[in-house]
C-alpha cells in the first residue's frame, strides 16, 4: 500500500478532536483509536461487510473535490443515538440486540455524525495550504446481502484509501468507525508539502501587486464582528466584554431586535444568543436567525445556563453550531467561537 502519512497525520487529528467534542455533546467519554489502514476497492469492502450500517456521506468541496464517507454499524448508531437522546441503558441494549431503529435515533445519530464532520472540516481547513470545505450528506442504511451495489450505490465504484477507528465509549468497546475516501482524494490530501511550496512560489511572483503594509496591516488587524442577542442585559454586557478582550468587535441587542437589521451588518462572524431556559420556544430563536441569513455561512451559538440531550439536540436541529452552558470563562468563550469561524 502506498504511504500516505501527512493525510493519516490529518484524519489522527480530525479523529482526536471529534472525539473530544462528541464526548461533550454525548455527556460521555468517547474515544476513536486507529487500528488499521489499508487499500480497498468499493466491492471488495462492501462485499465482505457482515454488518447493516449507516455510509454517511461527506461532500468535499473547494480545492479537494470528491466524496468519502463515514461507515458506523447501525447497532453502535443505536448506541450512540440512545445515549444522546438519554434513553436508559437497559433499553439501549435491547435496541441494539434487536437492531430496531426509530425516527429519532436517526435524527440523533445525524446530529453525531454532523458533530464528527464538523471536527474534520476544522481540522482539514487549519492543515491543508488551499481551500477545503466538508459537507454532511444524508446517512444511508446499507445491509449486507440484500441492497446492491451498483453504479454510485452505496458509494461511487473505484478504489478507496480505508482508515479503520476502534470506537470506545465510556471505556467500553463497541466496533469500528470506517473512513472511506476515494484514492485519487486521498492522494491530493496528502500533497500538502507540495502545495506549500507551490503557493509560496505564486505569493512569490504576485509580491509586485500585494498592498502596501500599512493597509496590509490595517485588514489583518480589523477585528471580527459578533451580534450578541440576550435579553438578560446583565449578561448581554458579560459577553460583550469577553469578546472585547478577545480582540472582537461585539454588537448587542434584546432577543426581539430587528435580526433583518443586524444580520445585515458588514463583516459579521457569528451570532451568540442568550436565554434563560433552552426550552424550544426560546430554542427557536435559532430558527428566526437561520431564516434571515438566507444561506450566509454565519454560525451561531447558544448559551443557557442549563442543558438536556434533548435541548442540545433540538437546538443543533435549529441551526446552532454549539452550545455553552452559562456562566462560561472568556476562555471558553473565546475558543468555541474561534473554531467555529474557523470552520465556517
Amino acid at each position: 500500500m502506498q504511504e500516505l502519512p501527512k493525510m493519516q497525520e490529518m484524519l489522527n487529528a480530525a479523529l482526536a478532536q471529534a472525539s473530544q467534542e462528541c464526548g461533550t455533546l454525548l455527556g460521555q467519554e468517547l474515544e476513536f483509536r486507529e487500528s488499521a489502514c489499508r487499500e480497498v476497492t468499493r466491492d471488495a469492502y462492501f462485499k465482505g461487510m457482515e454488518n447493516a450500517s449507516f455510509v454517511v456521506g461527506i461532500d468535499s468541496q473547494e480545492d479537494y473535490q470528491g466524496v468519502f464517507c463515514l461507515v458506523l454499524t447501525l447497532r453502535d448508531a443505536i448506541v450512540l443515538s440512545g445515549t444522546l437522546l438519554g434513553v436508559p441503558a437497559s433499553r439501549i441494549m435491547e435496541k441494539k440486540k434487536l437492531a430496531i431503529i426509530e425516527p429519532d435515533d436517526v435524527d440523533a445519530f445525524s446530529e453525531i455524525a454532523n458533530q464528527v464532520t464538523g471536527s474534520f472540516n476544522a481540522v482539514f481547513k487549519r492543515t491543508l495550504p488551499r481551500k477545503s470545505h466538508l459537507k454532511q450528506l444524508l446517512p444511508k442504511k446499507f445491509i449486507p446481502q440484500q441492497d446492491p451495489i451498483e453504479a454510485a450505490e452505496p458509494v461511487a465504484d473505484g478504489d478507496y484509501y480505508l482508515l479503520q477507528a476502534q470506537l470506545l465509549l465510556a471505556g467500553k468497546e463497541l466496533e469500528q468507525l470506517d473512513i472511506l475516501i476515494p484514492l485519487p482524494l486521498a492522494k491530493l490530501f496528502d500533497l500538502q508539502e507540495r502545495l506549500k511550496q507551490e503557493l509560496q512560489g505564486v505569493n512569490i511572483e504576485e509580491a509586485p501587486v500585494v498592498q502596501s503594509p500599512e493597509k496590509s496591516t490595517q485588514i489583518v488587524s480589523e477585528p471580527m464582528s459578533v451580534l450578541i442577542l440576550d435579553d438578560n442585559a446583565t449578561q448581554r454586557q458579560q459577553f460583550q466584554d469577553m469578546l472585547a478582550a478577545s480582540g472582537v468587535s461585539p454588537v448587542s441587542a434584546a432577543l426581539d431586535a430587528d435580526l433583518k437589521k443586524l444580520l445585515s451588518q458588514k463583516g459579521l462572524k457569528a451570532v451568540l444568543v442568550g436565554v434563560t431556559n433552552a426550552n424550544d420556544q426560546e430554542l427557536s430563536v435559532c430558527l428566526k436567525i437561520t431564516a434571515n441569513l438566507k444561506g450566509l455561512s454565519i454560525p451561531i451559538i447558544m448559551c443557557a445556563r442549563e442543558w438536556t440531550r434533548s435541548a442540545v439536540l433540538k437546538a443543533l436541529k435549529y441551526g446552532a453550531g454549539d452550545i455553552i452552558m452559562t456562566p462560561c470563562s472568556s476562555d471558553e468563550l473565546s475558543s468555541k467561537m474561534l473554531k467555529l469561524v474557523n470552520a465556517a
